[in-house]
């Protein structure tokens, strides 16, 4: 009876540490894949269409910056457009703050949602977008761009 009630402490012992560790080194991968990291959008990302190609570059400086750019070209290589990309935390938020060349000053997007290889930025005041969304999909960053009835969605493959 000794035996058996000592092997069962054992057992609950063992069970109880691997329950621990499993927890610990879930919560250790979660977390390096977590949003706050950015380092599911960090590369070099390209989306070639009729004429043209979006090439779109992001960089993660620390937890609280990430850089970015976008150039958009058309067939023959000339720039149609650049854009500075920024995403930022400010006390507790993140906002997403966009540059575009031919604009004098910079749009920002309060952050609304973020997951695991999702985020979304929104601005009510902003006439397009109001709501700009990046989606990791394996070797994909889905950009997604909106304003009521009006969507924009850019599909980015890794360079």
């Amino acid at each position: 009876m000794r035996f058996n009630r000592k092997f069962m402490i054992m057992i609950l012992a063992l069970g109880s540490a691997l329950l621990i560790f499993v927890s610990i080194a879930f919560k250790d991968s979660t977390k390096r894949e977590d949003f706050i990291n950015f380092d599911w959008m960090s590369g070099d990302w390209y989306m070639r269409g009729d004429g043209y190609t979006i090439y779109e570059h992001w960089d993660g400086k620390s937890e609280q910056i990430m850089e970015g750019y976008s150039v958009s070209t058309n067939h023959k290589g000339d720039t149609l457009g650049k854009e500075e990309l920024r995403i930022i935390k400010f006390e507790d938020d993140f906002f997403y703050i966009a540059k575009p060349s031919r604009k004098k000053n910079p749009t920002t997007f309060k952050m609304i949602v973020d997951s695991i290889r999702k985020v979304s930025f929104y601005n009510e005041t902003n006439e397009f977008p109001k709501l700009i969304e990046y989606t990791r999909k394996g070797d994909s960053l889905i950009a997604t761009i909106s304003s009521g009835k009006k969507v924009m969605t850019f599909k980015f493959k890794r360079e």
